[in-house]
């Protein structure tokens, strides 16, 4: 089959469109027929070897989501039938024809939604949702702050928290990226190349600041952001495509508001097993029409460095899906 292969770190050249063996059925884990994937910013650092501060072990091929069909099942795999269409959410390999998915991190994609969209939904979808919900505890009536407006968890996000009953504002780099934010449910868009957020923040909410913020860019975004936040605020940080680093200052930055912040990582909630019910409940808004993707662009997956250079360049808003 064909594959995406990382063996070296570096620019979207080192991406390489290779024939590589087929997965084979394991002990709980179902071979899936390949029909789409989804490119997320995670994927870029782990190209740059920078993802989580480290390196990631090489050769692989990325990928942590496929929607397609079960092609084979290993011993031990249940509620599975072959010819099932699915979501796969995978520690790696979903650039590929074929991905090797464990059984926990499989699920039944509703009748009525394409492959592509249905690649685009565990990672963005559950990101947003456990940070807001679970870690900031957004409550209706609450003013959001959600950065990144047209990135991936940006789009889930203003979603999940206007379906909380919060009051939204959400930061793009366009005019155009603003107006469809608003069109997604935001209730301000703001141009963070025009103004200041932290200004348009006090204006909008009376100098009250917000309540909650998610915050994905790290750097002077996120230093703009604990500015931001009214008394009591939470932030946070489930991200940082800026790769810059920052230091912080309890005293400060933190104790005069009562501030909390906190972190989300996506892959320590799947292990710890809280991901899977997430999951189903997010499935079951999609099929209500309460939740909805948007695909920016699809790439076929002999083009995917020309799919990583344009969601680098931040050319996207929503996802950016891959079609073996």
């Amino acid at each position: 089959m064909k594959a995406i292969r990382v063996q070296e770190y570096g620019d979207e050249s080192v991406l390489r469109y290779e024939d590589v063996p087929d997965p084979e059925p394991a002990q709980r884990r179902a071979v899936v027929k390949v029909r789409a994937a989804s490119i997320n910013r995670g994927d870029i650092a782990r190209r740059q070897g920078t993802y989580g501060g480290g390196l990631t072990a090489l050769p692989f091929t990325p990928g942590w989501e496929v929607a397609g069909t079960v092609e084979a099942l290993g011993e031990g795999v249940e509620g599975l039938a072959v010819g099932d269409r699915v979501i796969g959410q995978l520690g790696d390999g979903g650039y590929a024809e074929r991905a090797l998915v464990h059984e926990a991190g499989i699920y039944k994609m509703p009748d009525e939604m394409s492959f592509e969209e249905g690649c685009t939904i565990p990672v963005v979808f559950l990101t947003a949702w456990l940070a807001l919900r679970k870690m900031c505890r957004l409550q209706a009536n609450e003013t959001a702050l959600i950065q990144a407006g047209g990135s991936g968890v940006g789009v889930a996000a203003i979603q999940i928290a206007k379906l909380a009953g919060a009051r939204v504002i959400t930061t793009a780099g366009s005019d155009e990226k603003c107006a469809r934010c608003l069109e997604l449910g935001a209730d301000h868009a703001i141009n963070y190349r025009d103004k200041d957020f932290v200004q348009e923040v006090n204006r909008i909410t009376e100098a009250a600041g917000a309540d909650v913020v998610l915050e994905s860019v790290g750097g002077e975004v996120f230093e703009k952001s604990l500015a931001a936040m009214g008394r009591y605020g939470r932030l946070c940080v489930v991200g940082n495509s800026s790769g810059q680093t920052n230091s912080l200052d309890p005293r400060t930055t933190l104790m005069f508001k009562n501030l909390s912040v906190s972190g989300f990582y996506l892959g320590a909630e799947i292990a710890a097993g809280g991901a899977g019910p997430i999951m189903e409940e997010l499935l079951r808004l999609f099929q209500q029409g309460k939740l909805r993707t948007v695909i920016d662009r699809t790439f076929p997956l002999a083009e995917t460095a020309a799919a990583h250079r344009y969601l680098g360049e931040r050319k996207n808003f929503g996802k950016v899906v891959l079609v073996p």
